[in-house]
This record gives structure tokens, sequence and C-alpha cells, in this order.
């Protein structure tokens, strides 16, 4: 038996971590947008995509904008954003400074890092399908923040090969708060200066933060309940409710995924899903495997997703090899884990183990990893894409309708707009019917202003408060089709195909902050139009159907007639009074 030791890491690196200035990035995502880029016209939202398809390389960008333009972390809730800041011609020299991890890397660190870039885009995924089912965060910032919140990992494997002993430890059963304590130390301080050093969206620098999780008796109970069948529980539903609740759950899901999608702890963390999102467990386990199979076609691998896994007869867990001081790795099938620290950092370990026994027990390993596999476990991987492809070729997230609230709402506007007592009322009403009835995700309401030279939003639904598109600003100077929509009624229904044909004129500040999937159309109050409401769709949700731009047109022409009828009533009411 082999006793493998776990040293810590060395203090001094820490500043060398935060002085990070550059991750590599994966060769495949080069050569993608080395093809993009010989195209003679290319947009930022057409390069974006494949920007966000490898999260070291939104780092690179992220960091090189918070470099460039101070205080721009919390505008920015995507690649598209950066471009915006940086300009194109930014991007190409960043891409001839960023070195790449080869699709089959021979050294186990780089290994390490590809999987866990791989599963970064994952738990991406999994939190912009969450943000759009709650509607109380933007998707794109749920998306962008959860794939870069494990960030300061990615640099450790930069400067110290041993810090892959991380995913060897999560690969052995090990809570993610016990690993993180044997390989990078005690001292909380130094992890959350380096988020902030690193320039992370506060999203992610709050998923690290005590404050914003549950405690251990907290984990424990939803472990087991769903905290709004319970009493009492207002506290934990608060947390629940936490935007860095949705980053947390979707890396520590998708590392489980990632390490034994069958396993228990994959299946604890899946119950934990269930209670903290407030759905039965038979709704959302479908729908964590339709993630998977859409994230492995997305990567065209099966590494960062487990999914490979469940082909086999038998339940598998992929296992990391242990990296000794030396660099090299030795495979785990044989040792005998010894989980101490270097010898002046026993007794504080020993300490903070015991301190911290419950919400080890309840975290469990975050970043349960993939395994150090030869090409020919990489081609199998692979090949376990192939299958599944062959079994579903198209996934994607669905939106979900609510006839019978439309029909309410629908019916409230036309034959009751008193009851809405105000215009303020009534546009969140309509909002609301964007969101919930027709299912979209996220919409808002923008407004002219007294001159109508500017349109401004207003209102919003389903965006956080951090979310770009609240401060949305259209000059209505130059001719757009901002200004032919507020000619007349009219809408206008925005796909990936027409919008380099509708959005020309406008400046990068516009057009990067609308998505490719947009409804627009516009309001009045019974004479020319006062705004415009907007719908837009998450990023690989299904196409919008001439059925839902039809019933979002339907939805703002009766929200215009009710606002001219409400209008009309409070004019009446104040005529009367002053009689």
């Amino acid at each position: 038996m082999t006793l493998l030791t776990i040293s810590s890491a060395p203090d001094d690196l820490w500043k060398e971590v935060r002085n990070t200035e550059y991750l590599p990035i994966l060769a495949e995502t080069h050569q993608r947008i080395r093809q993009q880029m010989q195209k003679a016209r290319i947009s930022f939202d057409e390069l974006a995509p494949s920007i966000e398809s490898d999260p070291a390389l939104c780092q690179n960008l992220l960091m090189l904008a918070a470099r460039q333009h101070p205080g721009c972390v919390e505008q920015i809730s995507g690649a598209a954003n950066c471009l915006s800041l940086l300009g194109m011609q930014e991007l190409v020299r960043l891409m001839k400074k960023l070195t790449m991890v080869p699709l089959h890397p021979s050294e186990p660190a780089q290994q390490a890092y590809r999987r866990a870039i791989m599963c970064a885009r994952f738990a991406g995924n999994l939190a912009a399908h969450w943000a759009t089912q709650r509607g109380t965060q933007s998707v794109n910032y749920a998306r962008w923040s959860s794939m870069l919140a494990m960030a300061p990992y990615w640099s450790w494997l930069q400067v110290w090969p041993q810090a892959a002993n991380w995913q060897y430890l999560l690969s052995r059963g090990d809570s993610l708060l016990s690993a993180m304590q044997q390989v990078f130390g005690d001292d909380e301080k130094q992890w959350l200066l380096t988020l902030r050093q690193l320039h992370l969206p506060q999203m992610a620098q709050q998923t690290w933060q005590a404050e914003h999780q549950p405690d251990p008796a907290q984990w424990r109970l939803l472990r087991r309940h769903d905290p709004r069948d319970l009493d009492n529980q207002r506290a934990l539903i608060h947390k629940c409710q936490a935007p860095a609740m949705i980053s947390l759950m979707a890396n520590q899901l998708a590392w489980q995924l990632h390490m034994a999608p069958d396993g228990k702890r994959a299946m604890r963390w899946t119950a934990l899903v269930s209670h903290w999102s407030g759905k039965a467990q038979f709704q959302v386990t479908p729908e964590v495997r339709r993630l998977q199979v859409q994230s492995s076609q997305q990567q065209h691998s099966t590494l960062g997703t487990g999914l490979h896994l469940l082909l086999s007869p038998e339940k598998e867990t992929a296992q990391y090899p242990f990296i000794a001081a030396d660099g090299n790795a030795i495979q785990p099938a044989d040792a005998e884990l010894h989980a101490g620290l270097q010898s002046d950092r026993d007794s504080t370990t020993n300490s903070n183990n015991t301190n911290n026994s419950a919400a080890a027990e309840t975290l469990n390993s975050q970043a349960d990893a993939p395994p150090a596999s030869t090409k020919d476990n990489e081609a199998e991987a692979d090949s376990g894409t192939e299958a599944v492809t062959g079994l579903n070729t198209e996934i994607n997230t669905e939106r979900h309708s609510d006839e019978d609230y439309m029909k309410k709402l629908l019916r409230q506007l036309q034959q009751e707009p008193d009851s809405f007592g105000d215009w303020h009322f009534l546009m969140k009403s309509l909002l609301k019917g964007v969101t919930e009835g027709l299912g979209l995700p996220s919409a808002c309401v923008a407004l002219l202003n007294k001159d109508k030279t500017q349109l401004k939003v207003i209102y919003a639904e389903g965006l956080s408060s951090e979310d770009p598109r609240r401060t949305l600003t259209v000059d209505l100077s130059r001719p757009s089709v901002f200004s032919k929509l507020l000619e007349k009624p009219a809408g206008l229904l925005l796909t990936p195909d027409n919008r380099e044909k509708f959005l020309v004129r406008l400046p990068d500040s516009v057009t990067t902050r609308i998505p490719a999937q947009t409804v627009m159309m516009s309001i009045d109050a019974g004479a020319s139009p006062i705004g415009l409401v907007m719908g837009f769709a998450a990023e690989g949700q299904e196409v919008i159907s001439q059925a839902e731009y039809m019933g979002f047109k339907n939805l703002c022409m009766i929200g215009s007639q009710s606002l001219a009828a409400l209008r009309a009533n409070t004019l009446r009411a104040t005529n009367r009074q002053k009689g």
C-alpha cells in the first residue's frame, strides 16, 4: 500500500494566483473563432456563443475588460458585453497571446484543467436553465457567473500542478470544504481576495461566501424537505432565493454528475436541487439528463458531463490520479490516502475538520471529477456522445406557457381595466403576461421621454438588477427600427437570421443588449405609441413560433386598449372631482 500525503499549497503562491494575467484556452475554441474571424463580416452576437463555449476565454475577456474599464464588471453578463467594451481588435490581440490546451493533453495538470473548463460550461447551462424557470435572475448573467465561479482553481492549476489533487480528493469522496482545506489551506480571506482580484462577477463571488449559503442545519433540512412545505422556515426560503444559490447548486450538481451521474452523491444533490427549486424530483431528473445531453452535444464530448458513464451496464465512478510533488500521476487503485497536511498545518486542519464536520457531511464533494484518462478513454467518452446523439438529435430548453393565467389576464385587461389601479401596475401585469403567460424568461417596457427623442427601459420582469438591459437607452434622433416601430402600432419578431437587417445603424451599446430572439410591439394609450414592450427568449431555447408571436402581439394590443380605457376613466373621475 502506498501512503499518499496531500501537501497544502505554499502561501507565497497566492499572490501569483491573484496576479494571473492570462489563462490557456481549449484548442478547439481557438480553431473555431479563427474560422469565424475569417468571414468578411461578423457581429459580436455571432462570436459570443463560440467564446462562451470556453469559460477560460470568457475569464480572459473579463479580466481584460476590467483592466481597461475599471468598474465595468457588474455591467457585463456575457461575452457580447465584453466585446462591446473592448472591440474586435482587442479580441484579435488577445487570441494571439493565449496558449492552448490540446485536445488530448498528456500532462495531468492539463487533463484536470481541460475537464474543469468543460464542467464549468455544464454548470453554466444548468444555471441558465434554472434562472429561466425562476424568472428572478438574468439568464445570461446566471450562466456567466456560474461558469466563472471556479476561475481561482483554474489559476492554481497554472502555478502549482499539485492543485489537481483537489479533484483527486473529491473523486475519493471528500467534501468540497474538506478538500479545499487540505489542498489550499483554511484561510478563507485568501480565497475571497483572489475572487475579487480576478474580477469575478458579484454572484460568482457570493457563491463562496458563507453568509449567502444555508448553515449546516439548514442544509440537512433541505436535503429531506422542501422548506415551503414546512412552518417557520422563512430564513431558509430566503436563502434559497438568493442569486448566489443558483451558481452554487449548478456547480455542485455539475461536478457530481461529472464524476458519477448515477452515484449516491449525484442523487443526493439532485434531491437538494429539487427541494431548493420547489419542483418534484421526478421532474428535475429528466431535465438534468436533457441538459447533460445538450451540453455533451455542444462540447462534442461527454467528458464534461459524465454522460458516457451512464452507458455502462453497471454503475461507474470516474477517478483522478494523485499528483505527487514531482508532478507525476499515481493511480489510486493501490494507494491509501493520508488526508493530512504538512506537519506545520496538522493541528489546525484537524481542528477545522472537527468544527466543520456537519457542513462537510451535507455539502459533500462539489467537484467530483472525471478520470485522468488516456486518449483511448477520451475516444470512448466521445463515442458516448455519438451514441446518445443518435437517440436524441435535438435537445432544446422548452418554454412553459400558462394558458389559464393568460386568459384571466386578458379578460381583466379587457373587462376590468380600472382594477389595475394605475399605469404602473398595469405595465407590470403586462410583463407578467409575457413571462408567465407566454413563458418567455424575461421582458421589459421601454417608454418615450417627453420630447420623444429617447426610448428608455422603465419596467422589467425576469431581469436581475445587474442586467444591462435594465439600463437600455435608445437615441431616436437617428432613424432606426425603434423609431419605425414608434410611428404607429407595429410589431417585430427578431431572429438570428434577420437581426443584422433590422438592427442596422444602431450602436453596439444597443445591439449587444438585445438577445438573438426578441419580440417587440409598440403600445399606446389611445393615441400615438408611447413605448415598446419587448420579450426575450433565452439562449438555447427553441425558436419563437408564429403562434407565440401572435399571442404576444395580441397581449400588447389588448394592453394598449386597457391603457386607453384606464386613462379615459381616470380623466373622467378627475373631472368629476373638480366639478
